[in-house]
């Protein structure tokens, strides 16, 4: 369905204001949500899939890049797609490739697999509600080492956890309202100690880590032209609980304080298709932020391409 979209030029203005202000928040960090998995699967995001030409699906190249906790580079190949199954259900995917480098060392390998499957429950002229159901699954046990030592979860390809997506988006005219759940089913096996030798090098310990649940809440204008298609919004992930670990040296589990809370991002992106295919770029960044991210899922921006091809 087309989005259409009035007084353009102040939207714009306003998203190229908020955009500006990532040379002021680059000192902040925010949960890098397109690894968690609910927060750009299926309809929780603008989608121009079935507006300019009758197809059956999409299959999309994206890398994208991303900056870590304590420098870490975080860069990811992903394939993802999306496929109509006679206009009544929808089916998405998501598999990353993931290289990371930082000052523990490297790692890469496949990411998590993320699935899910989508319905239009409700839809007229202007309003359309979809819910969507999913799952994410993991490639590792989530305890890539280095030399034989424990990394930290911001090295890790993989959160090492089946879990459960569920949620539902509404969109009205030019907005897209969406809000998701991730729940872990499992846990991961990381081994990860941080010993305090080096202040200025310091992880969160994630020894028999137990990550909370996310909620992700979307709110985001979308507009389709002849010559781009472009889209600006809000990104907020309230994490439930704070993750805890098992400290070794007494055998006890702790709270990892300032892991549960509001992580808020600013997104956007830019798009162009040509019949059957397109390009374009998206972006996120912080504005508020957890004080405590031991699932290393930390950014302080990510930084997206990619290329799609209709089939």
């Amino acid at each position: 369905m087309k989005i259409y979209y009035q007084k353009p030029k102040s939207i714009l203005s306003v998203f190229i204001l908020l955009f500006s202000t990532l040379c002021i928040h680059l000192d902040s960090f925010a949960q890098g949500c397109s690894d968690a998995g609910v927060c750009s699967i299926g309809p929780m995001k603008h989608t121009d899939l079935f507006d300019d030409v009758p197809t059956n699906g999409e299959l999309r190249f994206k890398p994208s890049y991303g900056l870590g906790e304590k420098a870490v580079s975080v860069i990811n190949l992903q394939l993802e797609g999306d496929y109509n199954i006679a206009d009544v259900v929808y089916f998405q995917f998501q598999l990353p490739y993931t290289f990371t480098t930082g000052n523990l060392g490297s790692t890469s390998g496949l990411g998590d697999l993320t699935l899910s499957l989508s319905a239009p429950v409700f839809s007229n002229d202007k309003v359309t509600t979809t819910v969507f159901a999913g799952t994410k699954i993991p490639s590792n046990d989530g305890n890539l080492t280095e030399n034989g030592q424990a990394l930290p979860m911001v090295y890790q390809t993989s959160l090492g956890t089946y879990d459960l997506l569920a949620g539902i988006a509404v969109n009205v005219d030019k907005l897209l309202f969406s809000v998701g759940y991730q729940q872990p089913l499992t846990q991961n096996s990381n081994t990860y100690i941080e010993t305090g030798n080096d202040p200025d090098n310091e992880y969160w310990s994630t020894n028999e880590f137990e990550r909370q649940p996310d909620v992700a809440i979307r709110a985001e204008y979308g507009k389709n032209t002849e010559k781009i298609n472009w889209k600006a919004g809000l990104l907020g992930i309230i994490h439930v609980g704070e993750d805890s670990y098992l400290d070794p040296t007494d055998n006890q589990r702790k709270n990892i304080e300032g892991s549960s809370g509001l992580t808020l991002n600013i997104t956007g992106g830019v798009s162009k298709s040509w019949g059957r295919y397109s390009l374009g770029s998206d972006l996120g960044f912080p504005v508020v932020a957890r004080s405590a991210r031991p699932d290393g899922l930390t950014r302080s921006f990510v930084l997206s391409v990619y290329g799609g091809w209709k089939f």
